[in-house]
């Protein structure tokens, strides 16, 4: 009746609000985490490129990472720990809502197969 169709189309309006709700918060969430940990993979990615240019003498010994964070420092300011941020921000925000949507979605359709219900 008018009612039940009322009441469905509010439903799927409702679902649609709840997954990109849940989206938005994964995007976000994961944005604030490649933030927070960029500086550490910053040096990570210097190390193993070989460009950090903390030596020029090929045959030196190995710079470690904490000599790494002071070139990084001297060089470029403390901003530059966060280069190339904005470039993992573009890549990290549509996976990690998708991931997290998804997630969420499939918990509970699993959890209403295997268990009866959408919880564990």
């Amino acid at each position: 009746t008018k009612e039940n169709v009322t009441s469905s189309s509010s439903q799927a309006s409702h679902g649609a609000a709840d997954m990109t709700r849940r989206m938005v918060c994964g995007g976000l969430a994961g944005m604030i985490a490649k933030t927070a940990t960029n500086p550490l993979d910053r040096i990570r990615m210097l190390s193993q490129t070989g460009e950090h240019g903390t030596s020029t003498n090929p045959g030196s010994k190995k710079v470690t990472p904490f000599q790494l964070y002071r070139s990084i420092l001297q060089n470029e300011g403390l901003l530059g720990l966060w280069a190339g941020n904005g470039a993992n921000l573009l890549r990290v925000f549509p996976a990690k809502s998708i991931v997290f949507a998804s997630n969420d979605f499939y918990r509970g359709a699993f959890g209403r197969i295997y268990w009866g219900s959408s919880s564990n």
